[in-house]
């Protein structure tokens, strides 16, 4: 039977090929657990997010013209018709003077159509009238007393002036009648030889009393009626005669 026996040499080889083995088992688990530690700890690879499709932009509409602003309404044929009217009034008031409702018809026109171009143009003709509505009367005077002298001339002179600036005024109509009658009375027989004896009077008169200018106005207006009468050129000397034996102020 053999003596199977371990010697020191023996024992050393042993322990070396145990432990080479120890070393590679436990590299060989070492191994597989880092691997296995790898799968289990990585995450699996994301693949990358596609970017969204982009939302395509509706096309720009196209910009609406712009309306024309809305003409305003004007006055209504009855509106311009009645305004008319009123300022028809106006005119007709004015024309005999009557200033005040001439007014009153005025507004009732701007009533109906504020800023009326015919209702301005009628005011402004009216204003007209009675600035000259003030000169009227001193020729009316004028045109009167003349008729009272005779002077037919100067009458009809300050009535031509009067009709001028005021022609429908119900006092030039009637002092205009007034001198046509007189006109018509001092043409008859007679009628002329009576005007020049008043007149010759009144001049002596104020002769007498040291009226030269009146007495002078009569006697121009004695020989426009009749020039040539001895009477009137008498009495015109006897003008001249006072004058000049005036004594001195």
């Amino acid at each position: 039977m053999a003596d199977i026996r371990t010697t020191p040499n023996s024992n050393g080889l042993l322990y070396g090929i145990i432990g080479a083995l120890v070393v590679v088992v436990a590299g060989g688990g070492f191994y597989l657990y880092r691997m296995d530690a790898a799968t289990t700890l990585s995450p699996p690879p994301v693949e990358a997010a596609k970017p969204p499709a982009p939302i395509p932009t509706p096309p720009a509409a196209a910009p609406r013209p712009t309306p024309p602003p809305a003409a305003p309404a004007g006055p209504s044929a009855s509106q311009i018709s009645q305004a008319r009217s009123y300022i028809a009034d106006a005119r007709r008031f004015a024309a005999a003077g009557d200033f005040t409702n001439a007014e009153i018809a005025l507004q009732s026109a701007d009533t109906t159509i504020p800023g009326f171009a015919e209702t301005a143009a009628a005011r402004r003709e009216i204003a007209e009238m009675r600035t000259a509505r003030g000169q009227l009367a001193p020729l009316i005077n004028q045109a009167r007393r003349a008729m009272e002298r005779g002077d037919f001339v100067t009458a009809d002179r300050a009535l031509d002036e009067a009709e001028r600036l005021y022609p429908n005024a119900p006092e030039v109509i009637d002092a205009r009648r007034d001198l046509r009658a007189a006109q018509r009375q001092a043409n008859q027989p007679g009628t002329q030889d009576m005007r020049v004896t008043a007149l010759l009077i009144a001049a002596r008169a104020a002769i007498s009393f040291g009226d030269f200018a009146s007495a002078d106005r009569a006697l121009d207006e004695a020989e426009r009626i009749d020039p040539r009468d001895p009477a009137v050129r008498q009495a015109r000397a006897e003008l001249v005669a006072a004058q000049r034996t005036r004594p001195p102020r």
